[in-house]
């Protein structure tokens, strides 16, 4: 692994565990059964879901990403560098924004399955 490629795993999974806990937030606030948010956090931090908000903002595959697998798990990883190096800037603006998407994400999902069947077309 190159030094570029170390680099942005480190920032990815900072971003990967500031979205966890954004998730986790936005469960506190809007889950009323509490035996229901494990799955619903487990969901939202779902390279699926990561993969899905990245195509809604017009991300693409870093190119430091060592992954090779499927481009929804590179959208996914760009997602969460993108997270992850806000974090590194502002951390309250990263967890803000990180919650923000999450929450959009969670109360429109049938708009990004929609924008990526569309895509796909």
């Amino acid at each position: 692994m190159t030094e570029e490629q170390h680099i942005f795993k480190k920032i990815e999974l900072i971003g990967d565990r500031v979205l966890r806990l954004a998730a986790v937030d936005l469960c506190n606030e809007v889950i009323e059964n509490r035996y229901k948010a494990a799955e619903i956090i487990d969901y939202l931090c779902s390279n699926r879901v990561f993969g899905l908000i990245a195509r809604m903002k017009e991300l693409e595959p870093h190119k430091h990403d060592p992954e090779v697998k499927g481009k929804s798990r590179q959208l996914a990883n760009a997602y969460e560098h993108s997270i992850g190096q806000l974090y590194y800037e502002d951390k309250v603006k990263a967890l803000a924004t990180a919650k923000a998407d999450l929450a959009h994400f969670y109360e429109n999902q049938d708009l990004y399955y929609a924008k990526k069947q569309h895509k796909e077309d």
